[in-house]
């Protein structure tokens, strides 16, 4: 129906940096649901979902099991005191929170726009909110990490595409390219696909060991997470819709 059953009450608005940039995940952890969503002050929130059937009365309260903070040594009053400061400032994330196993993986910095040329990848316990691992990135981050089996992939605006051990953290391998991400990598079909803001586009095997499948360019920045369905590949550059399939 569209009506507002709940919201959360945390306080976060007024130490947003600079906007919400992250949507929020719902995954099953330990046999029950949870919301899992990071503000745009920069921290980490778990929710429990409403009931099903509470869609009567006033909009309610969603309640907050836990919070995690990415990034504790950065400021947490005065925050705006920090804009187009690119040493010191607070963290956001722009990507969405992944939960895969009871691990939650999230990766943020500082602000691409505004701040500082900071940022990293790091593994949560979903139950918990403990932090597992951590793992330094480029200056900035905008892409959501993905997932594939022991396998993570994530790129960064430093140009660089990256595999890592997701229950350790340990950097497998690395590529430099010559175009920053904004984009998310998509794993299908054993592959890893990402474009860039320069227009290159990759393909990787989804594998411990690098190996380039495919590199071509389509002449205009690619910005939006490439997207695979029944065969075929969507891709999004800043002009063109693409949809690219085998004969």
């Amino acid at each position: 129906t569209g009506k507002l059953l709940a919201r959360e009450k945390e306080g976060i608005a007024p130490d947003v940096f600079h906007a919400c940039w992250s949507s929020p995940s719902l995954a099953s952890v330990e046999g029950k649901e949870r919301l899992f969503y990071c503000g745009g002050n920069g921290m980490l929130y778990s929710f429990e979902p409403l009931e099903k059937d509470a869609s009567q009365g006033s909009v309610q309260t969603l309640k907050k099991l836990w919070q995690y903070d990415p990034d504790p040594g950065a400021p947490k009053k005065d925050i705006h005191a920090y804009s187009q400061n690119r040493q010191e400032g607070p963290s956001v994330v722009h990507g969405m929170p992944v939960v895969v196993e009871g691990r939650l993986y999230m990766a943020g910095g500082g602000d691409t726009w505004w701040g500082k040329n900071e940022s990293w990848l790091q593994c949560v316990d979903a139950a918990k909110g403990t932090k597992l691992w951590s793992l330094p990135l480029g200056k900035h981050v905008m892409s959501t990490p993905a997932v594939s089996g022991d396998l993570l992939f994530i790129a960064d605006t430093d140009r660089f595409v990256r595999c890592v051990n997701a229950k350790t953290g340990r950097e497998l391998w690395q590529h430099e390219t010559q175009g920053d991400y904004w984009a998310s990598p998509l794993v299908a079909d054993g592959r890893v696909y990402l474009g860039s803001r320069r227009g290159d586009f990759w393909v990787f095997a989804a594998t411990a060991e690098k190996k380039v499948l495919f590199q071509t360019n389509f002449g205009t920045p690619i910005t939006a997470t490439v997207c695979a369905a029944n065969g075929v590949l969507y891709v999004a550059t800043m002009t063109d819709l693409f949809a690219i399939a085998r004969q």
